[in-house]
Formats: C-alpha cells, structure tokens, sequence
C-alpha cells in the first residue's frame, strides 16, 4: 500500500522534473534534431574549457550547456537518470560569464564554463537532496554554507551545476529505484538497472549527457554502476576530496567511510578532474575548509615502473564470477604481460570476511537510522536481504542461522547472515577491531609481503541485472565492499562487452565452487541471473587498486590498462 502522502511527493516531484524538461524540449529542440551537438558532446571535458576560453569556432558557455541540455533530457527519456532539473539557472549563468569573458577577456578557472552532473545526495543551493524519500522533499538546501563543499569547489574553478541524478532508496542497494523518481535503466539495456548508488549519474554519463559527473562510493556505490553502465570512476580514500555538505542516509555512522569521487567516459576526463579539485582541496588543506580538515597532499605527477608488479584475482570465492567478468580480468592480463609487465596470480585473504565485517558494522543499531529516512514510504525490494536480519526477533534470527548451517549446509551464508543484526556497543566495537585487523593484515600481505604495485580484479560477479533481481542477491557487492572495508584507492574502467559465444556457462560450471550454494543457484541454475544471451553486448569492467593516498599513481596504471585494451563503447 502506497501511502497517501508519497503518492503526494511522487507525483508532484515527477510532475515539476517532466515540466522543467518538456519546456527545454520545446524551447531549444530534441537532441536528434540537433547533430552538430555531436562535436561538443565528443570533445573531452579539459577540451571544452580549453575551446571556450579560445573562443574556438565561436564556441560560448551557453552554447555548450544547450548541448548537454538536449542531451540530458534524451538520456532521462531514455532512462529516467534525473532527478533535480537546474537548466534554467544554469543557462543565465552560462549567459553571464560569455557576457563577463567578453568584456574582460578574463575566463578564471580549470572548469570555466563547464557543465556538470551530481548525484542526488549533494546539497545544491535551491533543490532538495531527497534520497528517493518523501520526507525528505520539498526541503531544498537555502543556505550557501549548507552546499556540498565538492560542488562549491567545483563553482570556485568555473564550473557550472545543472542536474542531479537518481539513486536508489536510502542509498544501501544497487537496483537505482525509489518510491519518488522511480526507476532508473541500463544506457544498454531498459531491462536491466544501470547500477547503484551512482546509477543515474553513470547513465547519464554513459549517454554523453554530462562531460562528468560526481558520485560516492561506501560499498561499490560509484564502481558498480560504472562497470553496469561502461564508464570509468574513481573511490579516492578519505582526506583528499571534500565530503561535507551531502545528505547522508545515516549520520554519524563511521564503521565503513564513504567517499567522494568522480566518474566519466575515460580515465583522461578522471584526471582531468581530479587533478583540479585535488590541488583545490590542497589549497585550503592548513586552514580547512567550512570546518572540515584536509590531508595537506597536493597533486603530484607520478612516473610508474616500467615493469609493473601486478596481482590479479578472479575468484572471491563467495559467488563463482562469471565467464564474461573472468573474461575481461584475463584480457587484461594477456595485454599486461605481452606489454612486459609482471602479472602474478593471487589469491587474497578471506574476502567473505570483508562482507561480515561490513554487514556487522553497517547493521548495528537495526538500521533503524537507514529506514527512518523511509517514514510511510513502501521499502524497495532491493533492500529486503540488506535489512532482513535487522528485523527478526533474536531467537528466530538464531534458528535461521541454524536452519542454514546445519540442515541447507550453506556455511558462508549463515556466518554471512549470522552478522546482520542489532549489536551491542561492545559488539559494535569487536566488529571495529575485526575490520582494522582484516585492513592492516590485507595492506602488508598486499603492498610490503607481495610489493604490488596494483591489483586487478572483477568489479562484480556479473554484468549488468535485470530489474528486480537484486533483492536476493546483496551479496554480490563483495568485491567492491573489500576495498570499503580496507579503504583503498580504486578505479574501474571499461574493458570489453558479454559475447554470447564466449561467455555462456555451462551446466556444470559449479561443480568444485567453494562459495555460497544458496546464492549461486539464484545467479546460474535454472534461469538464474546471469545469462550470456540475454546479456550480449553489456559492458563487463575491472577494478585497478592501489594504496591509500596514491590517487595520482592509480589513475596513471587506469591509463595504462585502458591503453591497452582499448574498449568501445
């Protein structure tokens, strides 16, 4: 039953967002009536701010942003990726640094006059941050000091704000659906979900509606949709980019630190971007910035090794990874060592214990914070799984526990499950020690055991879902989760599509599996999942991971892979 009052919120945020659309629609014209927008929707983020300031070919700011504008409102025709529609105020804002330029001939900043796209959870002066939640419309941010820090950088180097995109409901799943603005699809397929939390930002970006965009990232928020939806991001780690200012789903929670980061179409536009907003945060790192501390690490240019030591896995051995995700890891270490790099196969602590550790911290007060932003709103199904230990009595939580284990003999999933529950301080601070001992013991074996200058691994089990079967299925965020849990510097990039004759999987392609029966029955028997026919033509990407703060040096080893892979879109 729909309540009375999302009902309310829904239609009225749906109505004002297809209003606010049609009318530019109207007003400049549908993107296929426009093919010399092509040009500009092409041309690189650095390119556009470059062309602009040289008044290349009478390229304006206005004119840019009408580009992305039509292209924007094609990709919510076609994937229902928006959210908060801030055309207009960006089109005079457009209008006044052309009208400023102009006169001055004073174009200040790396982003001057450049478009770009946020993910619901920024405060932007003037909308809400609603996270797909009624209560939490109608509420828009009316203070400057109450703006995200990231968006107000982004203002301060010239750029221009002019949408915001579409999550998933409180934030904690990866089908990009909520009550409000509903669900967003797959740029490659309508059936399938382009991912989440990010998720309407990599479709919109996927369909070149915004030259970048801005995401974050706690359990694979950012690199999932990338993967799902064929674009390239990045998950610095805390202290290098600004996070204050973003509605979060549950305040103060810091067993498992989320971050900020950006996501576009090539790891040049990551660079691009992150180069400028890291010498930005540097720049105020002594003094802070609206309270918020810095690490004092400007942007340095790295030069890598010329011989790569790289580890790679294919296996997380809690669900079996599919043919096409093993296919796009081993592709990429066939162009490593052909390329005279050094690849080694490796096989990484227990990674079934970063999803316990972080089911353990992220279910400890019963989510009560998480489903409080909810109120009347029916809960989405993708958070079923996510939130069922939380709301089982104790003792019947016990015998599930049980019931699993002893007589459906799935011992990963019980011990999985057995962690997804309300804790005690004491128990909140256990699972705290876990977390810090699986970090500490990952990042020796990794960087000083091994001396890995990177890792190479699949970003999920599968490509892209089919709406509706994520409910059960949680779980496959893992190999995303693991670098949540050790807080690593990680990038995923493209690297090739599902081939229908290359990637099935057949029938007894579980035998000798060492992961969790229940879940990978749901991914491969009987109509599971993963489907290679259904799943032609997807986009299948890799993670690239690297230490703690070594942002710089994992874009460049990103670079590196992408070079020589050389994925089309």
């Amino acid at each position: 039953m729909v309540s009375s009052t999302t009902r309310y919120a829904a239609g009225r945020k749906q109505d004002e967002r297809e209003q606010l659309v049609h009318e530019m629609e109207e007003r400049f014209g549908l993107l296929s009536e426009h093919p010399e927008d092509k040009v500009i929707l092409n041309t690189s983020p650095e390119c556009i701010v470059a062309n602009l300031k040289g008044w290349k070919d009478g390229w304006t700011a206005e004119r840019v942003m009408m580009a992305f504008i039509r292209a924007a409102c094609a990709a919510q025709r076609k994937t229902n990726c928006l959210t908060e529609i801030m055309f207009e105020q960006a089109l005079q804002k457009a209008k006044i640094m052309d009208k400023e330029y102009a006169a001055t001939g004073i174009a200040e900043g790396d982003f001057w006059g450049l478009p770009s796209s946020f993910k619901d959870t920024y405060n932007i002066l003037g909308v809400d941050s609603s996270l797909g939640c009624s209560q939490h419309c109608f509420v828009p941010t009316e203070k400057e000091e109450d703006e995200a820090t990231l968006v107000k950088f982004f203002r301060s180097a010239g750029g221009i704000p002019f949408c915001k995109t579409n999550i998933p409901q409180t934030l904690l799943a990866f089908e990009c659906r909520n009550p409000i603005f509903l669900t967003t699809t797959n740029p490659y397929s309508s059936e399938r979900t382009c991912g989440g939390s990010s998720g309407g930002e990599a479709a919109l970006i996927a369909l070149h509606g915004s030259p970048f965009g801005w995401g974050s990232d706690i359990g694979g928020s950012l690199r999932i949709p990338a993967h799902y939806s064929g674009i390239c991001g990045l998950k610095p780690v805390r202290g290098r980019w600004p996070i204050l200012g973003q509605r979060s789903s549950t305040k103060g929670f810091e067993g498992i630190k989320g971050m900020v980061g950006p996501m576009a179409r090539t790891v040049d536009d990551l660079i691009f971007a992150s180069k400028t907003m890291i010498n930005m945060t540097h720049s105020v790192a002594d003094l802070g910035f609206n309270g918020e501390i810095f690490i004092p690490l400007p942007w340095k240019e790295v030069e890598l090794p010329k011989k790569l030591r790289v580890g790679y896995w294919t296996q997380d051995h809690l669900i079996k990874t599919s043919p096409a995700c093993v296919r796009a890891v081993e592709e990429c270490v066939r162009k490593l060592n052909d390329a005279g790099h050094e690849v080694v196969r490796f096989e990484p602590p227990d990674i079934a214990e970063a999803l316990k550790i972080f089911a353990g911290l992220t279910s400890a007060e019963g989510y009560k914070s998480l489903l409080g932003n909810i109120g009347s709103d029916p809960m989405e199904s993708s958070m079923r799984l996510v939130t069922l230990g939380s709301k089982l009595p104790r003792w019947l939580h016990w015998v599930l526990c049980w019931v699993v284990e002893n007589l459906f003999k799935d011992h990963l999933f019980a011990s999985i499950f057995a962690t997804s529950r309300p804790k005690s301080v004491q128990e909140l601070w256990q699972f705290t020690a876990r977390r810090d001992i699986y970090a500490n013991a990952f990042r020796k074996l990794v960087w000083e055991d091994e001396e890995f200058d990177m890792l190479l691994c699949p970003v999920q089990a599968v490509p892209a879902l089919e709406h509706g079967t994520t409910k059960l299925l949680s779980p496959l965020s893992v190999a995303t989760i693991l670098f949540n849990v050790v807080d690593s510097t990680v990038g995923v990039i493209p690297v090739t599509h599902v081939d229908k004759s290359l990637d099935i999987h057949a029938s007894n392609y579980l035998e000798n599996s060492q992961g969790s029966w229940i879940l990978e029955k749901r991914v491969y028997e009987n109509g599971g999942a993963y489907d290679a026919e259904k799943m032609h033509g997807l986009p299948v990407g890799v993670q690239i991971v690297g230490k703690q703060w070594e942002e710089e040096k994992v874009l460049s080893m990103m670079k590196v892979v992408e070079d020589l892979v050389r994925y089309e879109a």
